[in-house]
């Protein structure tokens, strides 16, 4: 009897990624629209070289919740592994800003990328998520 409890976690009948794998792409569009927020609050009165180091490190996070689109069914384990390996730049340079903030602006700016980013990282690493990435 092929029942729905017989396979395995990460095989949906219906075609739908695991909670793991949608939450983490819910995350990272947060992320991303949060960075849009973020750089458009900040960037008043800023230099062009100012606005330029503001949006550099949220950069990453775009390039992220892009390769997020394909979440839905086609992505793979490379599509996976190269969100994993662009959250953990985010999330380390993240934290060395934390650390070097000169105000509470710039420390807000990084805690969002570490929260949100690291949560997704964590998401994204579980088996859950890996075995749908990795499903034929």
């Amino acid at each position: 009897m092929n029942d729905a409890r017989d396979s395995a976690p990460h095989e949906r009948q219906d075609g739908m990624p695991p909670l793991q794998v949608r939450a983490s792409r819910l995350l990272l569009f947060v992320l991303a629209v949060a960075g849009l927020i973020t750089v458009l609050a900040r960037s008043d009165g800023l230099s062009s070289y100012a606005l330029g180091e503001l949006m550099a490190p949220w950069l990453f996070v775009w390039g992220c919740a892009l390769l997020a689109l394909s979440f839905d069914g086609s992505a793979r384990h490379r599509t996976r592994a190269a969100t994993c390996v662009l959250l953990g730049f985010v999330t380390l340079a993240s934290v060395n800003g934390a650390l070097g903030a000169g105000g509470p602006g710039e420390f807000l700016d990084a805690a969002v990328r570490i929260v949100l980013g690291g949560s997704a990282l964590v998401l994204l690493c579980l088996p859950e998520a890996s075995g749908w990435f990795r499903r034929l």
